[in-house]
């Protein structure tokens, strides 16, 4: 396809550089790089991390090392008090636990909720920390090598979570990164890298992350059973109201497990070419996926400039890039 949309986005300065790749279920079908970017640089990937770890999530609750709808709680004592005692697992993953979108300051197990689970979708940070903390104590695993080796390596991504310092110069930095601390970048200051948040600390390349996408169209195989790949992808709570409370113009209150669902939200970053049953997410640090079933196809859209400008719902970026994906 012609990628004269992705080269017009370097050209007119939104972004430093871009890798696509479009992805069916036997896998890439095209690629495209502009600008700074090469085939190999490696992505700050922020949220897009969250899929992952979803699945490794659900990887853990096949293996029985975590029961996706028992109490943290049974893991975690923190949650044994009173307002988080019937936060699960589905919860968080959901974004229905009533765990805030950030809490600073403030040590992951010890934030406490804004409502009870279940009551309204509230996209939430925190809460895939404490996913991190139920997988290591559940496993007996640091959190970063479980997700590695039941995701990473399987699908046989370039992909690290965290990036270790001899991949630094395959990493692109972003442009705009805002702060996680004073004096702090996120995604390109070396302490954000090395943490390797569950929430967000992932980089890889445009076609490693295609193999998640694969996996998405392809219901959850190789990695989940087909009970598992339809849960993911499963609207958690349908007609739960809220979603991604720092993007207040975007209205998306379908989830599924670790991906939003599009349902019928509106506006919505893919726009309106996709199907209601498209799995997708996208991250601060600039980058989108999705995968929608019905069409059998998906996208991986990487880019290098933060997501706090809006400039990927300008016309001619994210929806429109979608719609021409599926009309070739």
């Amino acid at each position: 396809m012609a990628w004269d949309a992705v080269n017009n986005w370097v050209a007119e300065g939104d972004v430093p550089g871009v890798a696509v790749a479009v992805v069916g279920r036997s896998g890439v079908e095209d690629t495209h790089v502009a600008g700074t970017a090469e085939a190999d640089s490696l992505f700050a990937l922020a949220s897009l991390t969250k899929p992952i770890v979803a699945i490794a999530t659900l990887v853990a609750v096949e293996e029985g090392t975590i029961e996706l709808d028992a109490p943290v709680g049974d893991h975690l004592p923190q949650y044994r008090d009173p307002a988080r005692a019937g936060i699960t697992a589905r919860h968080l993953l959901a974004h229905a636990s009533g765990l805030p979108e950030i809490a600073k300051g403030v040590a992951p197990l010890d934030v406490q909720p804004q409502r009870p689970p279940a009551t309204r979708r509230a996209y939430s940070n925190e809460g895939y920390h404490v996913l991190a903390a139920l997988i290591e104590t559940a496993s007996g695993i640091d959190y970063r090598r479980y997700v590695t080796e039941a995701v990473l390596r399987p699908l046989e991504m370039d992909a690290f979570l965290p990036l270790p310092d001899e991949q630094y110069g395959r990493a692109l930095e972003v442009l705009e990164p805002g702060l996680v601390a004073p004096g702090v970048q996120l995604f390109n200051g070396p302490e954000w890298r090395r943490r390797g948040s569950a929430a967000g600390g992932c980089f890889a390349t445009a076609e490693a992350y295609a193999r998640v996408v694969q996996l998405l169209l392809a219901g959850g195989a190789p990695l989940l059973s087909a009970e598992s790949g339809r849960d993911l992808a499963s609207i958690q709570w349908p007609g739960l109201e809220g979603g991604l409370e720092s993007y207040p113009k975007l209205h998306c209150p379908d989830w599924g497990l670790g991906l939003n669902v599009r349902g019928t939200g509106d506006p919505h970053w893919c726009g309106d070419a996709v199907s209601p049953a498209t799995l997708s997410h996208f991250g601060a640090s600039g980058t989108l996926m999705w995968a929608d079933p019905v069409a059998a196809r998906g996208l991986v859209c990487l880019a290098n400039r933060s997501t706090y400008s809006g400039w990927m719902m300008q016309p001619g970026r994210w929806a429109d890039l979608t719609a021409q994906v599926l009309a070739t």
